[in-house]
């Protein structure tokens, strides 16, 4: 095996026990030996913050004097490095493994499921996330080669930080004065003071105008959502010209339509001559969805609401249990009272509704996105819409939705987004050549 796979090898194991000294040290003796002086001294300097055995502690002193000196002294080869995927990796890691962030977390969230917030709470569990990265690091590796502008990879690298060290040491992107005074704006478009309460959980859903953000649209929602679409714009990536996005006269599928926010959202960037078919199973769901489509009949005969899961494949029963957007759902009998539905794929959806076309496909699905892009692989070559995946909901979803893609030589190029300080709502674009 030769050096740059005995340090890649390392560095995989780093992403597992990443305070460990010995390794630590390992790896700074090999980078030394490469010319990667500025490594070396990161990965010492690392060690010696971990290390409780004096001796080694001073073994590592010595060598980073050594590192120092060579880095003043003599020519490195650190310019002449392109680190690859897993350097910067845990070049991302290690940089942030000694933060000590208290409360870097959504308050309005967690007031919101009743969640007391405290100096010690941790929004994700980084032991089980760092496994389920090395699980699939070959295909996160693939997707963020994929990536099609540097934002986007910058942006990988952060999130898979975020989610193997946790809320303490790593701050998210969004996480700026400036997230949180729009925040702070969208509360005050509360139109009435009198919610009505979902009827599971007995959340309170406040009506929201948004009409002094430039929507003609009325709706009851929570307001950390009515801030991801029309605020940050979940479901439009920005960063490229043109705006992938949905657009004037485009068919839209709204895989997860929840209460409707989206689905309006859509029904408004289409226009008079665009359609949304936004897919909802869920009849408490449904019962409040129908009813803010209602509030907006200048965008109501946009949207066709289709009640039925969306799946790899039609006319499977799906038992489930309505707990509003936390309901369980599964493909044979469960305990409880339990109720069924039938799926629909998108290709069943197309052929239903005789579509010529679909410009954009939305996805948040609760982890079943890649089941549903599978059901629409037909409409995917027949049609090459953009796209807007979830895949936040499982680590396989960021090495498998761009495989599957990607893997279908449509020409899609990809970027990713992400919209909250906390793990959820990372969403994959990808647009065809």
């Amino acid at each position: 095996m030769d050096m740059q796979a005995i340090e890649r090898a390392l560095k995989e194991s780093l992403l597992l026990d990443l305070g460990n000294p010995e390794l630590l040290n390992k790896l700074a003796k090999l980078c030394y030996a490469r010319g990667h002086f500025t490594e070396a001294r990161l990965m010492n300097t690392k060690a010696i913050e971990g290390c409780s055995d004096p001796s080694l502690k001073e073994i590592i002193r010595m060598e980073l004097y050594r590192v120092e000196r060579s880095i003043q002294y003599e020519p490195s080869n650190d310019a002449l490095h392109t680190p690859d995927f897993v350097d910067l990796l845990v070049k991302e890691l290690l940089e942030n493994s000694a933060n000590d962030y208290r409360y870097n977390v959504d308050f309005e969230m967690y007031e919101l499921f009743r969640t007391p917030v405290t100096d010690t709470l941790e929004v994700v569990n980084p032991a089980e996330e760092r496994y389920q990265v090395v699980k699939h690091l070959q295909g996160i590796s693939d997707l963020y080669h994929l990536l099609a502008d540097q934002a986007s990879r910058d942006l990988l690298i952060k999130l898979l930080a975020f989610r193997m060290l946790g809320n303490k040491k790593v701050m998210l992107p969004l996480n700026v004065p400036e997230y949180w005074s729009s925040r702070q704006f969208v509360r005050q478009l509360k139109s009435s003071s009198d919610p009505i309460k979902t009827r599971f959980h007995q959340w309170d859903l406040h009506l929201f105008d948004l009409r002094p953000l430039g929507y003609d649209i009325h709706f009851y929602c929570f307001p950390i959502g009515l801030s991801a679409t029309f605020v940050e714009k979940q479901y439009e990536y920005g960063q490229v010209t043109p705006t992938i996005k949905a657009e004037p006269g485009d068919i839209v599928i709204d895989a997860g339509g929840c209460f409707g926010d989206t689905a309006l959202y859509f029904a408004h960037e289409v226009g008079e001559t665009g359609h949304v078919y936004t897919f909802e199973f869920i009849p408490s769901n449904l019962e409040i969805m129908k009813k803010n489509v209602q509030l907006n009949p200048s965008l109501q005969e946009r949207i066709s609401i289709v009640e039925h899961a969306v799946w790899n494949e039609s006319n499977q029963t799906l038992y489930y249990i309505d707990q509003g957007p936390a309901s369980f759902v599964a493909f044979s009998k469960i305990a409880g009272d339990y109720d069924t539905t039938l799926t629909l794929s998108i290709d069943g959806l197309v052929k239903q509704k005789d579509l010529d076309r679909i410009d954009f496909i939305k996805m948040d699905i609760e982890g079943g996105e890649l089941s549903a892009l599978k059901g629409a692989k037909e409409s995917l070559k027949a049609f090459r819409p953009k796209l807007a995946i979830t895949i936040y909901h499982q680590i396989s979803d960021f090495e498998n939705i761009a495989r599957y893609i990607n893997d279908l030589n449509l020409g899609y190029r990809f970027y990713l987004g992400h919209y909250t300080i906390y793990a959820q709502e990372t969403v994959l674009f990808a647009i065809s050549d």
